[in-house]
């Protein structure tokens, strides 16, 4: 009887187990900011963007595209890894873009593991196909009615890594230069950039940088109460920057916590999140 009891508890206890991180892995936080700035023009007063981050080929099987049609943004942006690089699902990084691509325009930046994949240009090429902003160094300017505001993307510094240098390389001085090469065509005022890499925020504090969406971190994969995020790529144990927004000076950056995983299967205290910021100018 003894051995009876202990085995249902041990099976409850799985079983509960297997829920919870099921919970944690597949149910979708939506988190909203309002971001406010008095350089914003009057008519990008409550305009909407849509952030979605590090995929990784995720398949939500039309829960995620809900949840955007729902928000009705103005604008969605992709800030990298849309596919993972060790299963890598083209099918499904396309099926998703297809489903949301009448909701609002779509901009897109890369990530490492696209740029470390040997299918990126097909993967770009099919975007492009689908009308997808390719926003990888290069800037355009949005206009609502007579006012604007410039949008800038990076492509992601493991453009010029190799596997073994990733994790190590330094990457301030390339997303520096690319933010300069991008400065010489700004028009606009209030400029907002898209980078996969949230690491590099005093690069784009220093750069005098409005808006910054970023990803990249997972949230730190595994978060504990008043902790925080356990460990992100670039920026080792208790990373700095791996959810929310992050102001210093004039820049506020917002890191999106993903949507999928990758090396690590599982999220703890870490559910995915789709990220909201709404504009204000005042």
């Amino acid at each position: 009887m003894k051995s009876n009891k202990k085995l249902k508890l041990f099976a409850l206890i799985l079983a509960s187990m297997g829920v919870f991180f099921y919970w944690q892995n597949n149910d979708i936080v939506i988190t909203e900011y309002d971001y406010i700035n008095s350089k914003l023009p009057k008519e990008f007063d409550e305009y909407k963007i849509v952030q979605v981050s590090d995929l990784h080929n995720k398949n939500y099987h039309g829960r995620l595209v809900k949840k955007i049609i729902n928000i009705n943004p103005n604008i969605i942006v992709i800030t990298g890894d849309l596919i993972d690089r060790r299963n890598t699902k083209i099918d499904v990084a396309l099926n998703f873009i297809e489903e949301i691509n009448d909701i609002a325009p779509i901009y897109y930046v890369s990530g490492n593991h696209e740029q470390l994949s040997n299918k990126y240009e097909f993967l770009k090429e099919k975007l492009e196909e689908l009308n997808v902003n390719i926003m990888d160094d290069y800037y355009i300017e949005l206009y609502k009615n007579k006012d604007k505001i410039g949008l800038m993307g990076i492509a992601d510094p493991a453009i010029n890594q190799k596997e073994r240098d990733y994790l190590f390389a330094s990457n301030s001085q390339y997303i520096r230069n690319s933010i300069e090469k991008l400065s010489d065509n700004i028009n606009t005022d209030f400029n907002i950039l898209l980078s996969h890499r949230p690491e590099e925020f005093e690069v784009y504090t220093e750069m005098k940088i409005d808006l910054v969406f970023a990803g990249h971190a997972h949230g730190g994969q595994i978060r504990l109460p008043f902790v925080g995020g356990l460990f992100a790529p670039h920026q080792g144990l208790f990373p700095k920057y791996t959810n929310g927004m992050y102001t210093l000076d004039e820049t506020s950056m917002i890191v999106s916590r993903g949507l999928g995983n990758s090396i690590f299967p599982l999220r703890i205290f870490n559910r995915p999140e789709l990220v909201v910021v709404t504009l204000h100018t005042s």
